[in-house]
């Protein structure tokens, strides 16, 4: 009998150990994920050249929580960045290839701005975005289609930018849902 209680407060005492373990891998992982959203994040900050508000300098910064940040939206649960609008701010600047960084992103909304050069292909590469605008400012080059053939996308709006060339013929792709 003693045994068996030696033996059942092992058992017990290793399960234990390894939810801590769990727990751990997890808090480290969810750490690693808004860390990664935040250096996502301050890059953008670091690609705004002008920004009337002082939106960027008196809110985003490193020392508050990503979640706080004005024209963020994160996920309770996982405490990933889900949303970035950052729309009429009058910000000028370019979107730098670490935005697409934000892998939980599902509305990314920078129109009305005066951002200009291209658009990274990186944001192309965001599997979770439903919804995207950049209405309303100066972005250039080629309209991709990559953008047509992200399977997650419901809303595109691009109107009002300096976009050239055809429209890809894949472009009804977007309508299946």
């Amino acid at each position: 009998m003693e045994r068996n209680f030696s033996l059942s407060m092992i058992t017990l005492s290793l399960t234990h150990f390894l939810l801590l373990c769990l727990v751990v891998a997890a808090a480290a992982a969810a750490s690693n994920n808004i860390t990664t959203d935040q250096q996502a994040l301050l890059a953008l900050k670091d690609h705004i050249t002008y920004d009337p508000t002082n939106l960027f300098a008196h809110n985003w910064t490193s020392n508050t929580s990503v979640c706080t940040w004005i024209g963020i939206t994160c996920d309770v649960n996982s405490h990933r960045v889900t949303a970035l609008d950052i729309s009429q701010f009058n910000l000028q600047g370019t979107i730098p290839p670490q935005l697409g960084n934000l892998s939980s992103l599902t509305t990314l909304n920078l129109s009305h701005n005066k951002l200009s050069g291209d658009v990274p292909s990186s944001i192309y590469t965001m599997h979770s975005l439903k919804f995207l605008d950049f209405t309303d400012n100066q972005l250039s080059g080629s309209v991709s289609s990559f953008v047509f053939n992200m399977s997650s996308i419901l809303e595109i709006l691009l109107t009002n930018n300096r976009f050239s060339g055809e429209l890809p013929k894949n472009i009804c792709n977007i309508f299946l849902i």
